[in-house]
C-alpha cells in the first residue's frame, strides 16, 4: 500500500473538545468530559466519561464507542442534556425511528425509480478511444484515472448512471466529462452539458470545440448569448440529430427542445440549479445516463452520496506542479488592497475584485481607479446586456485590461490563467461553498495565488461567518471542495434533504446521529425487511470479559487520535475490516502491544457473536453465561446435545440463556475458547 495513504489515515482524529455535546444511543445528550483509565478488580480499561442532567455521570467502555455520535447542529445555541434513566429518551427514539424510515422510504422510491428502466449500453471503439486520449495534453493522475473507469463502467451497464464526482477546482473534472462524451458520441447518442451560466457555456464550448477538433463530432452552444434566430436553428438541428454535443444554461431544458436520441446528460454544479430544475429533470431524463461535477457537492447532494443510493467518486490527487492558493482573512484596508493589487500587477497578472452591490458598483470604481492609478480598470455583472458582458470577458481572457471588478458571474468555471489575485470585500456574507468556488477562481497555472477576503469589522461578524473563515482557512490542502461540504452540513444543518424544511427531528438527535440512522434504516428496506423500526436503535452484542484492553498511551499518545481508533474499532462489522485495520496499526505504529490484542480479540468475538445473533456474552473468572436473541442463527440441536455431554457445568438459566462454569489460565485461552464454542453451533445451511 502506499505510504501516503497512511499518512492520510493518520491524521483522521475522532476530533472532540471537553464539554461538547455527544449522543449516546441508550441515554440520549450529554456532555463529553474526558478519557478516563479505570481499574477494576486489577483490570485496566479507558472509559468515555459523559456528562448529564442533574450532573450524574455516565461512564462508557471504549469497547462501546460505537453507542456515542458527536451532536452537530446550528439552530440551538442550547442544547438541553437528557436525565438517566428518564423515559423521554426512549419515547423520542421511536419517534425518530418512525420519522427517519418514512423518509429512508421516500428517497428509495425517488430514486428505485431510475434503477428500475433500463438505460443504453454504450460499446466502447478501443482504438479510437486510446486516440482521443491521446490528445490530451496532460497525464492523468491516479484519483483521475479511477473516476474515468468508474464512469465508463457505468456507462457500459445497462444500468441508467446517476454519478456524482466531485474533484476541487483544476482537478481536471472536464476531461472526464470530454471522455464520456466522446463515448457517447460514438455510440451515436447525443449528449446534453448543463451548466449555470452563459459565461461557463461559453467556456466549456471553447473547451469541447479544441478538444474535439481532430473529429466529426457536432458541438454547438446554446444560451443567451444566442440570438432568437440561432435559437431556432439549433432547436431544428437537435430534433433533426444533426448536433452530437449541446452546451447550454437550464435553456437546454425547455420543453420545446426536442432530442432526436439524447444518451449522456453531464451536470456542472448541480447546486446551482433551483429545485423545480431538478425535479423537471428527474422526470424528462429517467432513463438515461447522468454524470454531475462539482467541486463542492451541496449538503443534498453530499448525502444521497454517501448514504448509497447515488454513486460517488472523489478525485483527490491534484496535478503536479499545482500550488496552493495562500488565502488571508483582514479587515478592509487601502493599504491592502493596493499592495494585493499592486503585486500581481508587477508580475503580469490580472485581479478579480468581488463586490456583490450592482447598485454601488460604478462608486466602487471610481474608488479603486484612484487608489491604484496603475490599474487597466472595467466592470462586469449580471444585469448588463449579455452581448457587452461577453466582451468585456473575452477582453479580460485576452489581457486588454488588469482588473476586473464584478459580482459573482465569475463564481462557476470561468478560467483565466494569468487571473492569480482575488479580492472579495464583504465575505463574511458568502456561503462557504461560495468562498471556495470564488477562491478557486485563481491558481489555475502553476503561478502561486491569493484570495484575500475582507470584511469590515472581524470582531462584529456573525458566528456562522466565523466558522466559515476558520474552515475555508483551515482546509488549505487539495481536495478542499469536499471537505468544505462535510463543513458546511455541521454549519447549516443537513437542510432540505427532500425539498422540504429541516425535521426537528434531526436537531433532537444531532446530524451525524440522524445521517448513520438514515443510512441503517435505507439499507433495511432495500433487504425488503419493513418490519424493524424498533431495530434501527439496535446495539450490537455487549461482550464483558473482565479482560484488560486498551490502547496503551506509550503506542498512540494523542487522545484524540486514541479515541479515532477506538471508534474505528468498535465500529467494525466484519472480519476483513478487522483484519485491515491490524494491518494499519502496525504499518503506522508498530508491533500491537497485548493490551491492544485483547480489545481488537474482544471486538472479533463481537462480530462474531452479531452474525449469531447473540445478544450478551458475560465472563468471570469461574464461568459466564450467553444469551441468544429469540431468532438466532444456532443450530439447537448441536446446543443441546453439547449441553448433555457437559451437563455438570451447564445449563439453561432461562428460554434464551445458558450458564457454565469454568476455568481459564490465560485471558488469551478464554478468548479462543469462546470463538471455537460460537462456530461449533452455526446451522447447517
Amino acid at each position: 500500500m502506499k505510504k501516503n495513504y497512511f499518512k492520510l489515515l493518520k491524521k483522521r482524529n475522532f476530533d472532540i473538545k471537553i464539554n461538547q455535546p455527544i449522543v449516546h444511543i441508550k441515554h440520549g445528550i450529554g456532555r463529553y468530559q474526558g478519557l478516563q483509565t479505570i481499574e477494576t478488580s486489577g483490570i485496566k480499561s479507558e472509559y468515555v466519561v459523559i456528562l448529564y442532567a442533574d450532573k450524574d455521570k455516565l461512564y462508557v467502555p471504549v469497547s462501546s464507542l460505537n453507542l456515542i455520535n458527536v451532536y452537530s447542529s446550528n439552530t440551538k445555541k442550547i442544547i438541553p442534556l437528557h436525565k438517566l434513566g428518564s423515559d423521554n429518551w426512549k419515547k423520542e427514539k421511536k419517534k425518530i425511528s418512525k420519522k427517519i424510515f418514512d423518509t429512508a422510504a421516500t428517497l428509495l422510491k425517488i430514486y428505485a425509480k431510475r434503477s428500475s428502466h433500463k438505460g443504453f449500453s454504450f460499446k466502447k471503439n478501443k482504438k479510437k478511444y486510446i486516440e482521443f486520449c491521446s490528445l490530451f495534453p496532460f497525464k492523468t493522475t491516479p484519483d483521475q484515472s479511477k473516476v474515468i473507469d468508474s464512469v465508463l463502467h457505468d456507462m457500459y451497464s445497462s444500468k441508467p448512471m446517476d454519478r456524482l464526482v466531485c474533484g476541487d477546482v483544476g482537478f481536471g473534472k472536464t476531461e472526464v466529462a470530454m471522455r464520456a462524451a466522446f463515448i457517447a458520441s460514438y455510440n451515436n447518442k447525443q449528449v446534453a452539458i448543463l451548466v449555470p451560466t452563459t459565461l461557463l457555456a461559453q467556456q466549456h464550448y471553447n473547451n469541447f470545440i479544441e478538444r474535439f477538433s481532430k473529429y466529426s463530432i457536432s458541438i454547438e452552444m446554446f444560451s443567451n448569448f444566442k440570438t432568437k434566430k440561432e435559437q431556432k436553428y439549433i432547436l431544428k438541428k437537435i430534433k433533426n440529430g444533426e448536433i452530437n454535443i449541446l452546451i447550454g444554461t437550464h435553456k437546454i431544458l425547455l420543453k420545446k427542445l426536442k432530442w432526436n436520441n439524447l444518451g449522456l446528460l453531464i451536470i456542472d454544479e448541480e447546486h446551482r440549479f433551483g429545485v423545480h430544475h431538478k425535479e423537471f429533470m428527474k422526470k424528462k431524463f429517467y432513463n438515461i445516463d447522468i454524470l454531475t461535477l462539482t467541486a463542492t457537492p451541496i449538503p443534498r447532494t453530499l448525502n444521497m452520496s454517501l448514504l448509497g443510493i447515488r454513486d460517488l467518486s472523489i478525485i483527490q490527487t491534484p496535478p503536479d506542479k499545482k500550488l496552493l492558493v495562500k488565502t488571508f482573512i483582514r479587515n478592509k484596508d487601502s493599504k491592502i488592497i493596493r499592495n494585493a493589487i499592486l503585486k500581481e500587477l508587477n508580475r503580469g497578472g490580472q485581479v478579480y475584485y468581488i463586490y456583490n452591490k450592482v447598485n454601488k458598483i460604478q462608486k466602487k470604481l471610481d474608488y479603486l481607479s484612484k487608489l491604484v492609478p496603475e490599474g487597466k480598470f472595467n466592470v462586469g455583472h449580471g444585469k448588463m446586456n449579455k452581448k457587452c458582458l461577453k466582451k468585456i470577458i473575452h477582453d479580460f481572457y485576452q489581457n486588454k485590461f488588469n482588473i476586473l471588478l464584478c459580482t459573482t458571474i465569475i463564481e462557476n468555471g470561468l478560467d483565466i490563467p494569468l487571473a492569480n489575485t482575488i479580492i472579495i470585500e464583504n465575505a463574511d456574507y458568502f456561503g462557504l461553498s461560495q468562498l471556495h468556488q470564488l477562491r478557486g477562481r485563481v491558481g489555475r497555472s502553476y503561478h502561486q495565488a491569493y484570495a484575500w477576503l475582507l470584511v469590515s469589522n472581524l470582531n462584529k461578524i456573525t458566528e456562522n461567518a466565523k466558522k466559515r473563515f476558520k474552515s475555508i482557512s483551515s482546509i488549505q490542502d487539495f481536495s478542499a471542495g469536499f471537505s468544505l461540504a462535510t463543513h458546511d452540513l455541521e454549519i447549516r444543518g443537513v437542510g432540505e434533504i427532500l425539498g422540504a424544511k429541516q425535521s426537528g427531528y434531526i436537531e433532537n438527535i444531532g446530524l451525524e446521529l440522524y445521517l448513520k440512522l438514515l443510512k441503517k434504516a435505507i439499507q433495511t428496506l432495500k433487504k425488503g425487511n419493513k418490519n424493524v423500526t424498533k431495530n434501527l436503535f439496535h446495539r450490537k452484542a455487549k461482550i464483558k470479559l473482565n479482560i484488560p484492553a486498551l490502547i496503551p498511551e506509550n503506542y498512540i499518545s494523542d487522545i484524540n487520535e486514541r479515541l479515532s481508533y477506538y471508534l474505528k474499532i468498535s465500529t467494525l462489522s466484519n472480519l476483513n475490516q478487522l483484519n485491515k485495520i491490524k494491518f494499519n496499526l502496525k504499518k503506522i505504529f508498530g508491533k500491537i502491544p497485548k493490551l491492544l490484542k485483547n480489545l481488537l480479540n474482544i471486538k472479533k468475538i463481537q462480530i462474531i457473536a452479531e452474525l449469531y445473533q447473540i445478544k450478551k456474552i458475560n465472563f468471570n473468572h469461574k464461568g459466564g453465561e450467553i444469551t441468544f436473541s429469540s431468532s438466532n442463527n444456532i443450530n439447537i440441536i448441536s446446543l443441546v446435545n453439547y449441553i448433555k455431554k457437559k451437563f455438570k457445568y451447564w445449563k439453561f438459566k432461562k428460554k434464551n440463556t445458558i450458564v457454565f462454569k469454568k476455568n481459564f489460565l490465560t485471558p488469551e485461552k478464554k478468548m479462543c475458547w469462546i470463538i471455537k464454542f460460537i462456530l461449533k453451533l452455526k446451522k447447517n445451511t
